[in-house]
Order: structure tokens, then sequence, then C-alpha cells
């Protein structure tokens, strides 16, 4: 019987070899590129009719105008002829709680490089709100038994019930952060709306921004990026402990359990930070 050899010469085998290796390097960078690309289009409905800003669901078109569903929330967006609406839905006790303590920070912008230039935070969060005295803040975030005075935590339960009235503004510049406090109804200034059902366990928040380049915001085209953020302080507190377990090891590395109990970025985690972008087409009428 004949047998039938396939010869493939070494000239052949490399350059095959190396096309099928730039292959997947391309296909691994394409799947890389598009993960941490951090938002994704969404095309946003258009309603018919106004929506009025209470806190609630009942004017909004649910299965047409969602953002996206998660177990912690689901969001919501839509838009007319003069406003963008949206809609934060709030279904974890977690996520709840780290909002009304580090604040709920909403962006727009119609910049992706400069998609952090403007933000609102609601509900401004208890922590937030003492930035308005930076001493106070200050000995909060580096003292570690500042929420063991009694007036200290009389100061947080007063300032918790400031939350919803007082609305944080963030301005980044660079890496610059500018935090500013206003009345929540001096918003209806710049065109903006925003409130929250009280009666509600878990938050709702609803917000409507002029779509033009008057408002804070400065929404003039048909594609927006819309950012949301808890961002819980950066403590800075060093405490006795830390000292004596540096004794202990002989200034060597604390076990790695312990480092990671007292790791900022792991604090922070525990305390709910939470970032994700979402990139809305909106056809806005000139």
């Amino acid at each position: 019987m004949n047998r039938f050899e396939l010869n493939i010469s070494p000239e052949f085998i490399v350059p095959v070899f190396m096309s099928s290796i730039k292959l997947i390097l391309s296909i691994t960078l394409l799947l890389l590129f598009t993960a941490c690309s951090g938002s994704r289009m969404v095309t946003t409905h258009q309603t018919e009719t106004q929506i009025t800003v209470d806190g609630s669901l009942s004017d909004w078109n649910i299965e047409q105008s969602v953002v996206d569903r998660s177990d912690a929330a689901h969001y919501y967006a839509a838009f007319d002829d003069e406003y963008l609406y949206l809609f934060v839905d709030v279904r974890s006790a977690a996520r709840n709680s780290a909002m009304r303590q580090s604040g709920f920070i909403i962006y727009l912008s119609d910049n992706q490089e400069n998609r952090k230039r403007a933000g609102i935070a609601f509900p401004s969060g208890t922590f937030n709100l003492l930035r308005e005295n930076p001493g106070v803040y200050n000995s909060f975030i580096n003292d570690e038994e500042w929420s063991q005075n009694p007036q200290n935590r009389e100061l947080l339960e007063d300032l918790q019930e400031n939350i919803f009235d007082r609305i944080m503004i963030i301005e980044q510049s660079g890496s610059d952060r500018n935090r500013g406090f206003i009345n929540k109804d001096q918003l209806q200034v710049d065109g903006i709306e925003i409130a929250s059902d009280d009666g509600r366990r878990l938050l709702g928040i609803e917000m409507r921004v002029p779509l033009n380049d008057a408002s804070l915001f400065n929404l003039s085209s048909d594609e927006i990026w819309l950012g949301f953020e808890i961002d819980p302080p950066n403590f800075r507190i060093r405490n006795d402990q830390d000292t004596m377990n540096q004794q202990r090891y002989g200034g060597q590395r604390r076990p790695m359990q312990q480092q990671r109990r007292n790791n900022p970025s792991n604090m922070r985690h525990m305390m709910g930070a939470y970032e994700q972008w979402f990139h809305l087409n909106i056809p806005v009428q000139n």
C-alpha cells in the first residue's frame, strides 16, 4: 500500500508559527482593551412624557429605560427634548449603607478624557459632611480614638440627618479634586433637580439634568459618559498596636493577615468603594 507523506519544510513552519502567535497576541490585546475600557454604549430611551423628579419610578417606562441591573442596584436613564433623567434603584443593604456614609457621586460629561471634571454627591454622605470643618475631618481620618468620643458619635448622628439637604459638588482639574457644599435647592438655579423617596428602606435616587451647555455638566453632545462612585475616606490611622507589632517583629513585616486588615485599600473596599461607567447615546435636540 502506498503511504501518503506530507513533507513540510522548516522554512514553512516558522512563518506559520509566528503568524499564529501574532494572531493570538492581537486577540488577547483586543480582549484586554475591551475589558479595561470601563464603559459600554447604551442607547438611551426617549420619553414622550415629562418625568416628575420625586424619587419614584412611577413615571418611568422601566423596561425601555434600563441601563444596567445588578444585585446591588438597578440603573435607568431616559431623555426628552430638554433633559436627561436618571434613576438609581438601590437593591443592597450594604450599598445603601455605603452611600449614606461615604456619599454617592454622579458624574456626567461629554468628554471621555475629562469625564470626572464635575460630579454631584447625593446623598452627600455623613463622612463627607465632616469636610466642612477641615480640622474635625483631619482628626476623623487620623485619630483611631475619634469615634470613641460620645460627642463625635453624636455629631455623626446629627450629620446623618443632613445628607439629603446638603449637596457635595466635586470639580476636578488634573489630579486636584475640589469639594464644595450647597443646599439642595441651589441646584435648581442651574436647572438640575434631584430627589429621593424618604419612605423607602433602600435608597431610590432620581435626577434631572438640562441637555445644554449652561449647567454644571455642560452637556452639548449626543454621547455622554455617565459615572457612579462611592469614595470612602482614606484613613491614615497609625495606632499603638502598629508600633507594638513593629517592635514585636523586629521592624520586619507583620503577618499577612494583619497587613491586609490595616491596608488602606482593603479598608476602602470593606467600606463599599465602588466606581462604574456607562456610555450613553443621546440624540440631543439642538
